[in-house]
């Protein structure tokens, strides 16, 4: 058996928007869009330094460790393996950097941009958008308040005759059990027990009335603020739009997954890696450092007479003679 649903407590009934002064949650909504708006250029441009910060520390690990490698004895297909990890990181830095800069010249600037020709300001009054829904509240919103005002004044009015008619029933019962009190006492409280039943259904009938009186204006009430309302969240949804897509463009620019040039860079370290080959670096060292170097092995050498020396003077006078 489905259960009936409750109804909504005393205080969630006063905090609905359809209460007096309730609306300011959505007028306050463009403030803190635009708040938020300033916390999102903030949050992004502290990764857009997280990025650069990154970048900067792969190349200082590429270039510390290329110089040490280069002195290492590794050598052949297994070297150039480890020294495409640095190349790698070279154009993965490079990657990082262009992150940082794109976050902070496009998506920054971006926002702030839309954010200025969005939230235009009204002199004196903060954001115009603010002031002109507010003011369209309170003037949708001025003749049901004072309606509302009316009928809980009548309202208290009626419960306070309810309470004097209690009082005056209990007294009335009182004097009855009472043997003692007189008769004519008895009457006076009878008396006053009907005025005040009379006042209650008098003070009934005013807040009937009254009621009537909202009951009957508030659906005129209900569709102005309605359409107030959907104003304000057309405005929202705007925001809401431009705001995805910075946040889809941002994931573009971060989502280094998806990124053509570190697939390519990735692609080509690993190739690298599979194309170690221990029988070429094996070959390669026994050709360069091992049997496979050429050598003389020893054989008879036959004995060169050396080439007698001239003399300096014979020289020096045989040199003259050559000249021209």
């Amino acid at each position: 058996m489905a259960t009936l649903p409750k109804e909504p407590a005393e205080d969630a009934r006063k905090q609905s928007f359809w209460m007096p002064g309730n609306y300011v949650r959505t007028v306050h909504r463009t403030e803190r869009s635009f708040q938020a708006c300033n916390d999102i250029v903030a949050c992004f441009m502290e990764r857009a330094k997280v990025e650069k910060q990154y970048a900067q520390q792969l190349s200082q690990w590429s270039s510390k460790w290329k110089s040490i490698v280069d002195s290492r004895p590794l050598y052949g297909s297994l070297m150039r393996a480890w020294q495409c990890f640095f190349t790698s990181t070279e154009r993965l830095s490079a990657l990082h950097s262009s992150i940082s800069q794109s976050l902070t010249s496009e998506e920054g600037v971006r926002v702030k941009t839309w954010q200025k020709e969005t939230f235009p300001k009204k002199i004196f009054c903060g954001f115009r958008e603010s002031y002109d829904t507010n003011t369209s509240f309170s003037r949708a919103q001025k003749p049901w308040s004072k309606k509302l005002m009316k009928l809980e004044k009548v309202r208290v009015a009626y419960h306070k005759a309810c309470q004097r008619e209690q009082a005056a029933l209990e007294k009335e019962k009182q004097a009855n059990e009472n043997s003692e009190m007189s008769q004519e006492k008895k009457q006076k409280m009878t008396e006053a027990r009907e005025k005040a039943t009379e006042e209650k259904e008098m003070a009934r009938d005013k807040y009937e009335k009254i009621l009537e009186d909202v009951s009957t204006y508030t659906p005129r009430y209900m569709e102005e603020m309605e359409a107030i309302f959907e104003q304000s969240q057309e405005e929202e949804r705007k925001r809401i739009s431009f705001l995805k897509q910075v946040f889809l463009s941002i994931h573009r620019h971060l989502d280094v997954t998806n990124n053509e040039s570190v697939k390519a860079v990735y692609s080509e370290l690993h190739q690298t890696l599979m194309a170690i080959d221990e029988q070429d670096d094996l070959k390669w060292w026994k050709n360069n450092h091992g049997p496979g170097m050429p050598t003389d092995w020893p054989k008879i050498e036959e004995w060169v007479p050396p080439v007698k020396k001239l003399k300096r003077k014979k020289r020096d006078q045989k040199g003259k003679e050559s000249r021209p």
